[in-house]
């Protein structure tokens, strides 16, 4: 019997180190295939329209003037938990192609690299555990960006100083996540991942085990500000958080490391 198998949805957020790391590249390697399609209908849409809107931050002509930009023009970027590789996707051969930004993807699973080989063979795509990216040298990215990952590292402090350590001095760091909700917004999102998101992944997965777990961790995620304290401990120096629509499910945090 594997940790996947042995531990409960909601204990499963517990987890740190091995073991977690194992347990989240069991159900991201049995998710694979369809993680994709259960995405857009879990989120109506909104995981890929807050993915495109953290990518294109600074880069459309209203916000040029008053927001950084994400990525510029040229940048090496590390995708962290590139899963089935949308930011690559986005980035290289999409709507950003004209940046001439190359991305490297990152993550644990060789089922979600598997995927994301098949859409895209001809981009870098590694594997590994994101609390020890020995691979990659001392300031090798211009942008490190990871999208919905940070309740399924397995040592959040370890991540966070790796994804510090290749970013380049002047360069970036980006997230975007899903963050605990709260209010009365946040009451009727609880309802929709405790319920509906562990019934939609099972009828498309079979998978029920996996749903169960990625709500339970939203709901004990690190908040935003939290997440931003971390970054300005390592040393960043300017760090700015927003919220997004809608009920503030979602937050964006870009941390610039100093020149």
């Amino acid at each position: 019997m594997t940790i996947y198998d042995d531990v409960a949805p909601r204990e499963a957020t517990t987890l740190t180190s091995e073991r977690k790391a194992a347990f989240v590249t069991e159900l991201f390697d049995r998710v694979a295939r369809r993680y994709d399609v259960v995405n857009a209908m879990i989120a109506c849409g909104f995981v890929a329209r807050w993915r495109r809107r953290a990518l294109r931050c600074g880069l459309d002509v209203f916000n040029a003037l008053d927001r950084a930009r994400t990525i510029e023009r040229g940048d090496v970027v590390l995708d962290v938990g590139c899963g089935t590789g949308a930011v690559t996707a986005t980035v290289m051969y999409g709507e950003l192609s004209f940046l001439g930004a190359e991305v490297t993807g990152f993550d644990c699973s060789p089922g979600m690299l598997r995927e994301a080989r098949r859409a895209m063979p001809n981009a870098r795509w590694d594997l590994g555990n994101a609390a020890k990216m020995t691979a990659y040298e001392d300031a090798s990215f211009d942008c490190v960006f990871t999208a919905y990952t940070l309740r399924n590292f397995s040592d959040f402090d370890a991540t966070m100083e790796e994804m510090y350590r290749v970013c380049k001095p002047g360069g970036r760091v980006v997230i975007l996540d899903a963050f605990p909700p709260s209010g009365v917004f946040g009451f009727v999102l609880r309802t929709w991942l405790r319920f509906a998101l562990p019934i939609i992944g099972n009828l498309i997965t079979g998978e029920r085990k996996a749903y169960e777990y990625l709500g339970s961790s939203i709901e004990m995620a690190r908040t935003p500000e939290e997440v931003s304290g971390a970054l300005r401990n390592l040393g960043a120096e300017r760090v700015e958080a927003a919220r997004m629509f809608p009920f503030g499910a979602a937050g964006m945090i870009v941390a610039f490391k100093p020149s």
